[in-house]
C-alpha cells in the first residue's frame, strides 16, 4: 500500500466520521428573548446612525464643493458607507451562522 492509499483511506474515514456527528439546529435557551431584541434595537439605532451620518455627509460635500474643498469632504460620506457595509455584513453573517 502506498503514501497516497493511505492518504485517501484516512479522508473517506474522515469523511464518514464526519457525517456521524450530529448537528442539531440552533436553539434560543429560555429566558434570553430580549437579547434578540436587544440585538434588534441596535441593528435598527446603527443603521439610523448611518444613514443620518450619509447625509449629513453629503450636505458637507456639497457646501465644500461650492468652497473648491471637495477632495476633503469625500471620507465624511465614504466611511459612514463603510459603516453600513459592516453592520448589515455583521448581521448577515451572525443570521447564517445562528441558522435563520
Amino acid at each position: 500500500m502506498s503514501l497516497l492509499d493511505v492518504f485517501h483511506t484516512t479522508a473517506d474515514t474522515a469523511v464518514t466520521f464526519a457525517g456521524l456527528i450530529p448537528d442539531p439546529d440552533p436553539q434560543q435557551p429560555p429566558g434570553t428573548e430580549g437579547v434578540t431584541t436587544i440585538l434588534a434595537w441596535l441593528k435598527w439605532i446603527g443603521y439610523v446612525v448611518v444613514g443620518g451620518a450619509i447625509i449629513v455627509g453629503g450636505i458637507l460635500i456639497a457646501v465644500s464643493f461650492r468652497r473648491g474643498e471637495g477632495h476633503d469632504a469625500l471620507p465624511k460620506i465614504l466611511w459612514p458607507m463603510a459603516g453600513a457595509i459592516v453592520i448589515g455584513g455583521g448581521a448577515a453573517l451572525i443570521g447564517i451562522l445562528a441558522g435563520s
